[in-house]
């Protein structure tokens, strides 16, 4: 999905027919509106990555003891875990990198924080966030930045009310039955 599609779907629950109309034409995204619309969308994007995660893994050499930041693709914002030989190692973030017991190669878990978006870009979403919940974000954002507090306050429930949801089924799981 991209920018423009979460922007126009925020715009047609907001009622901007406008707005949405200009987006879905492909027209002059210049104008004020539009762009305060995709900004807003931008900002949910960030919140909703820090909120629900993309984890990232990537295998790194450790020179020194230390796994310099230059040795990953984009710089992590989280370092979730360390691994060698698929056991978790203990690791510290030092000024060059992340500090490791010894040289070799590691396992990195970690998060990176979403690059600034333009409209035509596509969105990577974490575990448990669709499109839904970054629409509720984007309207949120967008009532709050143009003046209507009221408003905002119910797409923020009901982006509160989606993302419980999904974080309760990701943790609710039931074990197989056992015949004794």
């Amino acid at each position: 999905m991209t920018v423009r599609e979460i922007a126009t779907s925020a715009a047609a629950i907001l009622q901007a027919d406008d707005i949405q109309g200009i987006l879905e034409t492909g027209g002059d995204v210049a104008d004020p509106d539009v762009r305060t619309l995709v900004k807003c969308v931008d900002l949910a994007v960030r919140e909703l990555g820090a909120d629900m995660p993309f984890v990232r893994s990537a295998t790194l050499q450790a020179k020194d003891g230390v796994i310099p930041f230059d040795a990953f693709d984009a710089l992590p914002s989280v370092v979730r875990g360390v691994y060698r030989n698929g056991r978790a190692v203990r690791f510290r973030l030092a000024a060059n990198g992340i500090a490791v017991g010894g040289d070799g190669e590691y396992k990195v878990e970690h998060t990176v924080a979403p690059p600034e978006s333009t409209v035509d870009d596509e969105i990577k979403l974490g575990l448990g966030a669709d499109a839904d919940i970054l629409c509720y974000l984007a309207a949120r954002n967008y009532c709050l930045v143009t003046g209507r507090a009221d408003e905002a306050s119910v797409w923020d429930q009901r982006y509160n009310a989606e993302a419980e949801k999904r974080r309760l089924m990701r943790r609710a799981s039931l074990r197989k039955r056992v015949w004794m």
